[in-house]
């Protein structure tokens, strides 16, 4: 996004023109509070109009938004998750999937979440849901590129470091993850 604050037509045309210069799928991010835009669902279905705009992330932490997409857009265009606390409740709205970093410290939970949402077990999914639901809190609280890159430290895998101005998580915090990764594993 701009520094400047876009209007609803002038992220239209950006979309427009990047679209035009690709062939490949375009997914619309609605991340309000790291871009400081929230596109309105309004502005979702004109950006939509757009032939490789194919799908939307939806990351505004609003499940009711989740269920008025889904409400409006049908099947017709995919929407994926990007709040990780609202994993669970963006399947029940109609996510077909849910864009996250999760994966990379627990692969096995997120996968048996999403089969057991394919499969209709919502008491298995809340069970695998709730069993997570502390590592998620805390990749969001501490941020993302700390938290997973201590978590794949403490796992002894190489994540490299953290790129200025971020700073790493203190011993405090890896000792609390560390705890958390514990008691999910």
């Amino acid at each position: 996004m701009s520094y400047w604050k876009l209007s609803d037509d002038e992220i239209v045309k950006h979309y427009d023109a990047v679209a035009k210069q690709i062939s490949i799928p375009i997914m619309a991010y609605n991340n309000p509070a790291t871009a400081g835009v929230d596109m309105s669902p309004k502005l979702l279905k004109r950006i939509l109009e757009i032939p490789n705009v194919t799908m939307i992330k939806e990351s505004t932490g609003d499940v009711q938004r989740m269920h008025y997409l889904k409400k409006e857009l049908g099947d017709s265009i995919a929407f994926y998750n990007g709040s990780n606390p609202l994993s669970l409740s963006a399947f029940a709205a109609g996510a077909i999937g849910w864009c996250t970093a999760a994966p990379n410290l627990i692969p096995e939970l997120n996968i048996a979440l999403y089969n057991a949402i394919q499969n209709n077990d919502l008491q298995g999914a809340q069970k695998i849901f709730y069993k997570q639901i502390d590592l998620l809190r805390f990749i969001v609280e501490k941020g993302l590129p700390r938290a997973i890159k201590s978590g794949l430290q403490l796992q002894g895998i190489e994540g490299g470091h953290l790129r200025k101005p971020l700073q790493p998580l203190t011993e405090n915090e890896i000792t609390e993850l560390d705890r958390i990764l514990k008691l999910v594993k």
